[in-house]
């Protein structure tokens, strides 16, 4: 059996998309083959202002106001992991999910551990007084 997805947003909110699911994800993996690029000039510029209201510029002075590396432990290497259609790893944006205002750029580790926490800085203090002991 087909499954549609029903758009979500836009102009046509709660219709039917134009492919089924299994099509969808056939056409976006081809796409992606035939232009790795694509992701860095599209979609990711398009997610930093869909889901956090930042430009890439925004990302990069961030980025060199943190001096180029992690807000917390101030490491230059965003991730250990490669993703396949990603030419650059990335630091990922970490934001208050209350707010929705962005704090800083964290590399995947710290981005990790703080998401652990539940961004309560009493359970990371908690957690910090035990290492210490």
């Amino acid at each position: 059996m087909l499954s549609f997805s029903i758009r979500q947003t836009g102009p046509r909110t709660g219709q039917p998309v134009g492919y089924c699911k299994t099509c969808n994800v056939e056409i976006q993996r081809s796409r992606k083959q035939r232009d790795p690029s694509i992701y860095r000039r599209i979609e990711w510029p398009s997610k930093l202002k869909r889901l956090y209201g930042i430009t890439v510029d925004d990302y990069y002075k961030m980025l060199e106001n943190q001096g180029g590396g992690c807000a917390v432990c101030g490491t230059r290497v965003p991730s250990q992991r490669k993703r396949k259609y990603v030419d650059i790893e990335m630091f990922f944006v970490d934001h208050c999910h209350s707010t929705g205002k962005v704090r800083g750029l964290l590399c995947s580790r710290c981005n990790r551990g703080i998401g652990y926490f539940d961004d309560n800085p009493s359970r990371l203090e908690m957690a910090a007084a035990y290492l210490k002991e």
